[in-house]
């Protein structure tokens, strides 16, 4: 595929990140006449879901360093018909005025920032006081035996390996400390659990060859041998000023 995104889109999306979503924005409720802010979109399913739901006068902004991951979600949500304001930009700065949103949306884009309290400050700060902000993180890498077991071979394989990273906010402890220093004061933290099945070990494998070339090229034909279906835990994080 020319854009890797497009992998993401095809191969993670249905069976992992859009089951996710449809629990995030459930226990979000948006409604029609607020502005909703996805940070870290990826290829917008966070964003085209909330846009799906509350129709044609919806208010929704989405926000992604990726400008691959952008274009795949413009042209998604053309395709479905959505009226979605995309932004280029890092969640530790976000170029919106203080205030300007009701609902602020992460599914699983946090533990890739650098500087997380800053992110987490900046979403505190573009939200009004009486809006809230959630996000969805990984529980720990214990918790999930398909990547621990892959963590295992990319170990074996390459003598390190990067995936620990995509489970760094596992403890609830921490994530609580975290939006504390960011400024919030009402924390609630609730774990889900889904399990995504992933029928086509090759397709799975390429779909993450297209994402990051680099991590799985050197492993993939290990990565075939793991099974066929991958168990996800996920908290999410309710916050409010």
């Amino acid at each position: 595929m020319a854009n890797p995104a497009e992998g993401y889109e095809s191969y993670m999306v249905p069976t992992l990140f859009a089951p996710c979503a449809k629990i995030l924005i459930q226990a979000a409720g948006p409604k029609p006449d607020e502005r909703v802010l996805d940070v870290g979109c990826g290829t917008g399913i966070v964003a085209r879901e909330v846009a799906s739901r509350l129709g044609a006068t919806a208010t929704v902004t989405a926000v992604d360093l990726s400008a691959n991951m952008l274009a795949v979600a413009s042209a998604a949500a053309a395709r479905e018909g959505l009226t979605i304001e995309w932004h280029g930009g890092n969640a530790e700065q976000l170029r919106f005025d203080d205030g300007a949103f009701d609902l602020v949306l992460c599914q699983f884009a946090l533990m890739f920032v650098a500087h997380k309290a800053a992110a987490l400050s900046e979403m505190r700060r573009v939200v009004t006081g009486s809006g809230r902000v959630l996000i969805s993180v990984w529980q720990g890498l214990d918790r999930h035996p398909f990547y621990q077991t892959l963590h295992n071979v990319i170990q074996q394989r390459l003598g390190m390996s990067a995936l620990q990273e995509i489970f760094s906010l596992g403890n609830a402890d921490d994530l609580r400390v975290l939006a504390l220093a960011a400024g919030f004061r009402q924390i609630d933290i609730k774990p889900f659990s889904l399990t995504a099945h992933f029928p086509n070990p090759e397709a799975f494998v390429a779909g993450e060859i297209e994402v990051d070339p680099p991590l799985f090229l050197r492993c993939s034909l290990s990565i075939l041998k793991l099974g066929k279906q991958s168990s996800e835990r996920s908290p999410v994080i309710c916050s409010r000023r």
